[in-house]
């Protein structure tokens, strides 16, 4: 994958050049700019082949990296997923991820930047780049899955949402709710949640999702709280029965039912 990293801290780009290859089986193609002006002459100018992926600080003398992500949208004609886009940020308000959203982005990162979530991001991007999309052919990666093996269901859209959340490396969960005494009994799990908490995707089917985790009862009294009104509850941190070399934060994100009452959450664990 051609990553291009735009900063006009040339200590910044180094480090970053760094991280994205350290102890990855494949070296991804770098290339570099010290600003959105200089990105933009370089690949007009053929100097830089078109990138995959563009990793941008937000806060640059002359164009900004909100301003970026316009001009590369506009350039393509269509908010179109390539190039990915995730945007560096020192601050994390909400008003700041937005207008990155809004602006064309497709990612996040805080500064300063871990090498972990990096490499999740990047995965995240490639896989979703290797998609097959309407008169485009698919970035050589690895093969996926074919969405009619994850969801035969003979609707292409519903095949396609089945296969991105059964690859992503994001971990995702659908468990049961309803009243004050939901179980949160687990009713789908993709890969990666087994990764995060370190059970396997068996030990967890039909298991209450409070039995896989070490939560208080403080914690599981608010939870309980919130999905009984059926609300959402976002990045609350999650205590793993699984010790972990990373932070974890938990969304509750309500499903409705045909009669718009609400039946199931889908969890993600944010890393």
């Amino acid at each position: 994958m051609h990553i291009l990293l735009i900063d006009d801290s040339s200590s910044t780009r180094s480090l970053l050049r760094t991280l994205i290859n350290s102890g990855q089986p494949v070296r991804h193609e770098i290339s570099e700019a010290s600003s959105g002006e200089e990105a933009l002459q370089k690949i007009e100018s053929g100097e830089i082949n078109p990138p995959h992926l563009i990793i941008v600080d937000i806060n640059m003398g002359g164009m900004s990296g909100y301003d970026l992500c316009r001009a590369f949208r506009l350039r393509e004609g269509s908010t179109d997923i390539s190039p990915y886009i995730i945007v560096v940020t020192a601050n994390e308000g909400v008003e700041v991820v937005n207008e990155a959203l809004e602006a064309g982005a497709n990612d996040y990162m805080p500064k300063p930047v871990n090498v972990k979530i990096l490499h999740v991001r990047l995965r995240v991007a490639e896989r979703l780049l290797s998609m097959p999309r309407p008169g485009t052919g698919p970035l050589p990666a690895t093969p996926v899955p074919s969405a009619a093996a994850v969801a035969p269901t003979g609707d292409p859209q519903q095949a396609l949402i089945a296969s991105a959340v059964e690859q992503t490396d994001v971990p995702i969960t659908v468990v049961e709710a309803g009243g004050e005494d939901a179980s949160f009994r687990v009713l789908y799990t993709n890969a990666a949640m087994s990764t995060t908490t370190g059970f396997d995707q068996e030990q967890m089917l039909g298991k209450s999702l409070a039995d896989l985790e070490a939560w208080t009862p403080e914690f599981l009294k608010m939870a309980l709280g919130f999905t009984s009104r059926g609300a959402s509850l976002s990045h609350v941190p999650l205590w793993s029965k699984t010790r972990q070399e990373f932070p974890i934060y938990l969304s509750f994100c309500p499903v409705t039912s045909g009669e718009q009452q609400v039946a199931h959450y889908l969890i993600i664990h944010h890393l």
